[in-house]
């Protein structure tokens, strides 16, 4: 269809720009605003429906899949609501892809997760390190090596309920998720 590089454009640029707003927002406040997620998968729904039913599905099904996704960690007390909501917004802003696991939001999520684990590892290894950080670790081995329980279980005075601002690597997810597809024209060039 024409006009399509156009709209892939502005579907980067609105998942750049709601990124930047998370990382900076759940920097500062640790948190990620209704108004930013709400407002930009609404954007994201009108922006695919100029693709006409097509955009529509492609819309709603990535939005189904980053819910599929993201469900199990919110349910397990593991992401807070606007992490989860900000990968939804990625869903309904960059649609489902054929094959599915070629989806943008799965693999900005797991671009996510990776970059927050070597965040975590480097702020471990240097030496500013403090031992509430080895706290948290210890109690979320404990966690999953224990009996199943969910974070709403553990006491408040635990380091896992220390807060954390995923949002900023959920963000350097995006942008690097955002990088291969303009360079490769796939979420990951290395599954087919």
């Amino acid at each position: 269809m024409r006009g399509e590089g156009s709209l892939d454009l502005i579907k980067d640029v609105l998942v750049v720009i709601v990124s930047l707003v998370a990382i900076f927002t759940d920097a500062k406040w640790n948190k990620i605003p209704n108004w930013l997620t709400f407002s930009a998968i609404i954007f994201g729904f009108i922006v695919n429906s100029l693709n006409g039913w097509k955009g529509i599905v492609s819309s709603f099904g990535g939005f189904i899949l980053a819910l599929a996704i993201m469900l199990p960690f919110f349910s397990l007390n593991l992401l807070k609501a606007g992490d989860v909501k900000l990968v939804l917004t990625w869903g309904a802003i960059k649609g489902l892809k054929q094959p599915f696991w070629q989806s943008f939001a799965l693999w900005a999520f797991l671009y996510g997760a990776l970059i927050g684990g070597i965040i975590s590892l480097v702020f471990l290894a240097s030496e500013k390190t403090n031992s509430q950080s080895w706290k948290r670790i210890m109690a979320l081995l404990g966690l999953i090596f224990s009996s199943p329980k969910t974070l709403s279980q553990v006491s408040e005075a635990s380091p896992l309920k220390t807060p954390m601002p995923y949002g900023i690597s959920l963000g350097l997810g995006s942008f690097f998720t955002v990088a291969l597809e303009r360079w490769f024209g796939t979420p990951c060039p290395f599954i087919f």
